[in-house]
């Protein structure tokens, strides 16, 4: 998924924990890995590269399109910071600063600890970047079908965000 939709699921997830922001962050990070395991669309890196026939084979290289994806990337986590805050905390007045910011960094960093992966290659990055593959190895993503698969996502992040919100 998106950091948009991350963050908005994450921020949704951890108001169920409004005096917890530990419990909150530990379950907005947990949510974005319960939502990789639904099949869904992700814009492409073109600065990722792939090494066929190499365990954990990926890397960003920091060259001439790091530079377009740095942007893409911070355009989709500012989206998903104004779009959170929008949401559940200026039309929700019943959650606190604290809880915002601990769903929205705690439904982002999984994809942002992928990143330091690259970069380092050790523990606990590591496990970390093994189990976020796991995650997304549970479906066939929608690359080539890009309004099914960003309709899906829309679908499940107001489906998500209404149950939390209404139940």
């Amino acid at each position: 998924m998106i950091l948009t939709s991350h963050s908005i699921i994450g921020v949704a997830a951890a108001s169920v924990f409004p005096s917890h922001p530990l419990i909150a962050f530990s379950v907005a990070l947990a949510s974005h890995y319960a939502v990789d395991a639904i099949p869904h669309w992700d814009y492409k890196l073109l600065s990722s590269k792939e090494y066929p026939g190499t365990p954990l084979n990926k890397d960003i290289i920091i060259g001439k399109n790091f530079l377009s994806d740095a942007r893409k990337v911070f355009i989709d986590a500012l989206l998903g910071v104004i779009a959170s805050s929008l949401l559940f905390y200026f039309f929700d007045f019943g959650h606190s600063v604290l809880i915002l910011v601990a769903g929205i960094s705690g439904g982002m960093a999984p994809d942002f600890l992928q990143f330091i992966y690259f970069k380092f290659r050790k523990e606990p990055f590591k496990s970390l970047y093994i189990f976020h593959n796991f995650t997304h190895s549970c479906h066939k993503e929608l690359k080539q079908h890009i309004v099914t698969g960003i309709s899906l996502q829309i679908a499940i992040v107001a489906l998500i965000v209404f149950l939390i919100k209404f139940f």
